[in-house]
């Protein structure tokens, strides 16, 4: 199928709820890692500069994308610390775009660490500081940060700024921003033009009527769709992007598992540590151990435990 007939054949999906494939496959999600590294790469680098020219809010005459790194991984399930895109802009500022869809904790020290590896690399034994380019890093994420909860927007951008007066920016060489795509349908409803939010919805799910509808106005990302139509038609791409989903669910489970486990040994320990206040009391009080172990049904095993602590 030529790629006209493609768009043909998704612009007449656009009042439908899903744009679907001929096999009722649903689009891969951009989402997914392993999909956004492929997508905005090298090999696609129209969509890509459209896309960070968005994000960064800047035009881009000259961009040069994952310079130094392999984006396809064997394994869907290792992340390895890889950077998800890697650019140089207009040759004045490294730029870092994160895509992260699970909270796996520390994430803030997980970007520190992507700035101060991009930053740090550029330093070549004798060169001079001033060569040192800005770098910007860019954290697309799809969970609610404990840090940013007070924030209602749909992205935050963070510099190194002067505490006191908050007025003075120490340098232009730092700056982080977050994107959470939970609130980018908010920001598309409040502003249908805005193409950032536009992106994020691409970005979170192309398969939904908002992405339909957008395509019709915006070109660049018709023309990402038309790609992950193609990529979810290449079995291997979208067996790759099976397992890598596989994975995160797994991960997710886990730590679903791991927090009950915790919630119910905190409660057992909390209703222990009750017990244990009310025997005490009970001893202080004199009462018979027979009544002690009826009442507070723990063994005489415990109990003599308990009065040792008092004792000690």
């Amino acid at each position: 199928m030529e790629e006209a007939e493609i768009e043909e054949n998704l612009k007449n999906k656009t009042n439908e709820k899903e744009v679907k494939l001929d096999k009722g496959k649903k689009l891969l999600q951009p989402k997914i890692d392993i999909v956004f590294q492929c997508l905005f790469s090298k090999d696609n680098e129209e969509i890509t500069k459209s896309f960070v020219e968005v994000l960064l809010e800047e035009k881009i005459n000259k961009i040069t994308i994952n310079s130094d790194k392999d984006l396809i991984r064997k394994k869907p399930t290792d992340k390895l610390g890889v950077l998800d895109l890697q650019l140089d802009i207009n040759d004045k500022e490294k730029v870092d775009v994160e895509i992260q869809i699970s909270d796996k904790g520390d994430f803030i020290k997980r970007l520190l660490w992507y700035y101060s590896k991009l930053y740090s690399k550029q330093m070549v034994k004798g060169e001079y500081y001033d060569k040192i380019k800005k770098v910007v890093l860019v954290a697309i994420i799809d969970f609610e940060l404990e840090e940013l909860e007070e924030f209602k927007e749909m992205e935050t951008i963070w510099k190194i700024i002067e505490t006191k007066k908050r007025e003075k920016i120490l340098t232009d060489d730092f700056e982080m921003r977050i994107i959470n795509l939970k609130r980018a349908k908010a920001m598309y409803e409040k502003d249908k033009k805005n193409e950032k939010a536009q992106w994020m919805l691409f970005i979170d799910d192309p398969n939904t009527k908002e992405v339909s509808q957008i395509m019709e106005d915006n070109k660049e990302i018709k023309k990402a769709v038309v790609k992950v139509k193609e990529m979810t038609e290449d079995e291997e791409m979208e067996r790759l992007a099976f397992l890598r989903q596989k994975a995160i669910w797994d991960e997710n489970a886990i730590k679903a598992k791991g927090e009950q486990i915790g919630e119910e040994r905190g409660k057992k320990q909390g209703k222990a540590e009750k017990t244990k206040e009310i025997v005490k009391s009970m001893i202080a009080d004199n009462l018979d151990d027979e009544l002690i172990k009826k009442y507070t049904k723990i063994t005489q095993e415990e109990l003599e435990k308990i009065k040792k602590t008092i004792l000690s």
